[in-house]
């Protein structure tokens, strides 16, 4: 077997640990005296890649291989030639260079039609044409509210989207949840080609002492060893709702400290950033921001320094973060996000201390400011992916009212800051809030008898269901199901493809947040 597997860049990032992981997650169930020749294809970005993985690898030999061309169309020098011929014409001679015929090969593609290179889908609809084998692993969609890559990707396929789910006997999805499965499924993506592919939780080796850590967070920010350390593990970018963790401050009894680890990378998002982190000062608020960043904790450090992690994200892939927590022995609070945690509470893992809602009083806001603002958003987010807003669409966003309540996740930053403010300046609008809210308050005083049990049992199930054993056996068994597969032939377009974005820009889905 030979595998080649692509992706963008291995900067810091979700997808680079994934790859990572996955290599692991082989090496642990291949033989190493039959090892697998496997090439990682980047564009040239590498600056998180773990160069000590190689020499860990047993079964595994393990080459990079650079392509400049594959890398974010804002990382591709202007003067190279464009188009996906072109990104063709390079990709296979790389492969060809390093002895991956199509004849032997396995192309394992991570996030084709992000609309990060524009050229890529269809280079891919080329190299399944010419022989290769590929699974197409999709992480993230353009289809998500991400308006400007979908259009980017449109231009270059003369505005057919069926063109970016290429269907061939050859090519296969891999899914990171049922949710993702269903949608392909349901734009008429065969059933034997796709393939539910869960990111590997490995075991939180090297954790160090927790006295050490919190040393270390102490002498850096501050933070008494005696306050309970609430660990944010973030990118502070929008959709990860930062308002809402300054609520869990806000909120939470004397003695509280939540800690943010990232700023964003992203210029467009630091002004955002920036007025929280004014506002956590104005508000005295217990919060510490980037206690991640260099200099200051490794991301283990903040794990063993932490008394609970949070999450108040909008929208995720996967969400490693349901899986990691329990994993590094500590209760996971804040907000649940049903579409992705169902496939691991079928698994039997619980989640206790999540809320899908946290509601605020309708009147803090105003019915009608919130009704217009929502449907103004929806109707220009629309418009941003060519749609038009339906048929009674205001009567649809009043429905996000819910015994006088709205959600606190379905407000932009204007209103989590104005909710938070209020909370600051009046005791009983907080104490109101919590008991609307009385999964959030008892999230606030966990029984240690009853943490140490869940922590216990979670930790069991999701070593069952996502270690590097459990995910490499799927891996190996998939491959080995695709080396079956007929090569080459006319790709064709997945007639339904709409369907996907249809999904995705569901009423019920959207966030003022994420427009």
């Amino acid at each position: 077997m030979k595998l080649a597997i692509f992706h963008y860049h291995l900067n810091r990032g979700g997808v680079t640990r994934v790859i990572e992981n996955q290599l692991l997650a082989l090496d642990a169930v291949l033989d190493p005296a039959d090892p697998w020749t496997v090439a990682v294809v980047y564009g040239g970005r590498r600056e998180g890649w773990n160069d000590a993985l190689g020499s860990r690898l047993q079964a595994v030999r393990l080459s990079l291989v650079e392509v400049p061309p594959l890398d974010y169309d804002s990382e591709v020098p202007a003067f190279a030639p464009p188009g996906s011929d072109h990104l063709f014409d390079t990709v296979s001679s790389s492969l060809e260079e390093q002895g991956f015929t199509p004849k032997e090969t396995l192309l394992h593609v991570h996030n084709h039609a992000l609309g990060k290179n524009r050229a890529w889908p269809g280079a891919l609809w080329r190299l399944a044409e010419a022989g290769y084998v590929a699974l197409l692993q999709i992480h993230d969609f353009a289809e998500d509210f991400r308006p400007k890559n979908y259009l980017r990707l449109l231009e270059a396929i003369d505005g057919e989207p069926s063109r970016l789910y290429p269907q061939a006997p050859g090519i296969h999805y891999a899914l990171l949840n049922d949710r993702d499965h269903a949608i392909l499924k349901e734009a008429g993506v065969a059933t034997d080609h796709l393939h539910l592919v869960p990111n590997p939780a490995p075991p939180m080796d090297g954790l160090p002492p927790a006295g050490m850590a919190r040393a270390k967070l102490h002498e850096h920010f501050g933070v008494k060893t005696d306050e309970c350390f609430v660990l944010y593990p973030v990118r502070c970018i929008r959709r990860k709702n930062v308002g809402e963790a300054l609520l869990h401050a806000a909120l939470a009894p004397s003695g509280t400290v939540v800690g943010l680890t990232l700023a964003p990378l992203n210029p467009a998002e630091t002004p955002i950033y920036r007025m929280w982190k004014e506002l956590a000062v104005e508000l005295k608020l217990p919060c510490r921001f980037e206690v991640g960043a260099p200099g200051a904790l490794r991301f283990h450090e903040n794990l063993a320094a932490a008394d609970r992690i949070l999450t108040t994200s909008l929208a995720e892939g996967f969400g490693m973060v349901f899986l990691e927590s329990w994993l590094a022995g500590r209760p996971l609070v804040g907000r649940d996000l049903p579409e992705i945690t169902a496939d691991f509470t079928r698994a039997g893992v619980r989640f206790d201390w999540l809320t899908s809602r946290v509601n605020v009083p309708v009147r803090w806001i105003g019915a009608e400011t919130f009704c217009q603002s929502v449907a103004r958003a929806y109707r220009q987010t629309l418009l941003a992916y060519g749609r038009q807003a339906p048929e009674g669409l205001d009567e649809a966003v009043a429905a996000k009212i819910v015994e006088e309540t709205i959600d606190f996740g379905d407000l932009d930053e204007t209103g989590q800051r104005q909710v938070l403010q209020r909370v600051f300046s009046s005791t009983s609008d907080r104490e109101s809030l919590l008991k609307l809210n009385p999964r959030l308050a008892r999230a606030f005083c966990l029984d240690a008898q009853t943490v140490e049990t869940s922590i216990a049992r979670n930790a069991q199930i999701i070593q069952d269901h996502y270690s590097l054993v459990s995910s490499g056996r799927l891996l190996v068994g998939l491959y080995r199901q695709m080396e079956g597969s007929a090569r080459g032939g006319c790709a064709e377009p997945l007639a339904d493809a709409p369907r996907i974005l249809d999904r995705f820009l569901d009423l019920e889905r959207f966030r003022l947040i994420r427009s």
